[in-house]
């Protein structure tokens, strides 16, 4: 780690506090860029392990953003989709989950906008939202459904759970329609997606149109929110907070690979047949079709804002058995192929390496994670290639000083939060490898 001249520093000081400050970082500053900041970097990850869930999840949105404030405004409409069908470690981490609510409720200038909980399971599974006794373990500590009544006992009615339902499960809440003017639903018109040569498969990448239980407002996924019209409504975030586990079995590779911020657009689409086609069923569509019209559907519906990968347990057997290691970790990207790659290489391959497709250097012409993650990348998302990606990792055992926190304290100096003596204290703790 290359160390910061404290004497430098005090020369050039008035240089930096009056340079462009953004979003708390500092920029076209030469002493206090990346060491990663070089043209071969494409893709970042970080991540946060051994502290609580909850202070995992705040550690990884506080190296991104500098603190939820610079990400989530105060009126915001916010969509957090989880993986919730299964039980245990198939769910989503509920007390991560509650650590990112809590981070939003909680956000400095305060929250009046609303948080919708939602995703969608096939054939009317219960999973998590439902989950009790046994189910709960290695994963509470509440059921999704509990997890939403305790943020209303607490005055908290902006935060709200709506399941999504197939058409053909739910026909009458979950009709087809054509937008949001007809209500909550699933838009099929107009989806059609087209994988490139040489499959030239096609999917219908369906949306769904939500009605908030809160403002009544219908969130429309691909165009934003409606309320007769989409003029001078709040903005839209949307969250993506999947788990970490093995799809397949007793450790072995299927169809799927793993599951996580890839296989998790499963959840927000309708999961039908033909000819309203997921984004998978694997056992007629290769990997890498699955992994391009999951890109299809970013490039068609939308991006999430971000992704938040749960890894307090893993399931390296499966998502519910007890062949899973807490793992203590949370991961977090802006785009699922790079942080996929990530998560399996360095956090789910350790907790079982006897199976080495864990790791999506493995046989990539044949590891079904990989071709997943290549189908995707190859529709411009990410990038499976190692040097390309900066890991940012803050381990609660072993705390951490990087540059960015040097860059927002000299901007808490600047704004006169924060004194000389504070700022080269810190740059002391940074050299010493603190």
């Amino acid at each position: 780690m290359k160390s910061i001249d404290r004497r430098k520093f005090i020369k050039d000081i008035s240089k930096y506090v009056s340079g462009a400050f953004i979003g708390g970082y500092v920029f076209d500053s030469m002493l206090f860029r990346p060491q990663q900041a070089h043209a071969s970097i494409m893709a970042s990850v970080y991540v946060a392990k051994n502290g609580t869930p909850a202070e995992n999840v705040a550690k990884v949105i506080d190296m991104r953003f500098g603190g939820i404030e610079n990400i989530i405004g105060s009126e915001d409409i916010v969509v957090i989709n989880p993986n919730g069908q299964w039980t245990n470690q198939g769910g989503s981490n509920c007390a991560c989950c509650m650590g990112l609510i809590d981070l939003i409720l909680n956000r400095p200038s305060g929250f009046s906008g609303e948080i919708i909980f939602t995703e969608c399971t096939q054939f009317s599974s219960t999973g998590y939202w439902t989950a009790t006794g046994n189910g709960l373990l290695r994963n509470g500590p509440y059921n999704f459904n509990d997890m939403i009544a305790y943020y209303h006992s607490q005055g908290h009615n902006n935060v709200n759970g709506v399941r999504l339902w197939r058409n053909t499960d739910d026909s009458s809440n979950w009709p087809v329609v054509t937008g949001p003017h007809e209500g909550q639903g699933w838009v099929r018109e107009g989806c059609a997606y087209q994988c490139p040569p040489p499959s030239n498969r096609w999917y219908s990448i369906t949306y769904p149109c939500i009605r908030s239980p809160y403002s009544n407002k219908i969130i429309d996924l691909k165009n934003g929110i409606y309320d007769n019209g989409y003029d001078n409504q709040p903005s839209l975030k949307f969250i993506k907070m999947p788990n970490l586990n093995n799809h397949g079995g007793n450790g072995q590779m299927d169809y799927a690979g793993i599951t996580s911020a890839l296989k998790s657009f499963l959840g927000i689409t309708e999961i039908g047949g033909p000819p309203y086609l997921t984004l998978h069923d694997g056992y007629s569509h290769t990997a890498h079709e699955v992994g391009q019209a999951i890109g299809g559907w970013m490039n068609n519906c939308r991006k999430p804002d971000f992704f938040l990968t749960t890894a307090e347990w893993v399931g390296w057997g499966d998502r519910t058995s007890s062949l899973a290691t807490q793992a203590k970790t949370v991961g977090f990207g802006e785009d699922p192929v790079t942080l996929d790659y990530y998560m399996s290489k360095y956090v789910l391959w350790p907790t079982h390496p006897e199976s080495q497709h864990f790791n999506p250097d493995y046989n990539p012409e044949s590891n079904n994670s990989r071709l997943t993650m290549d189908g995707c990348q190859s529709l411009g998302f990410g990038t499976t290639n190692e040097s390309e990606i900066a890991a940012i990792v803050y381990d609660y055992n072993s705390p951490s000083t990087f540059r960015f926190d040097i860059d927002r304290k000299i901007k808490a100096f600047r704004e006169g939060g924060a004194d000389l003596q504070e700022v080269l204290d810190l740059i002391s703790q940074y050299n010493s490898g603190e």
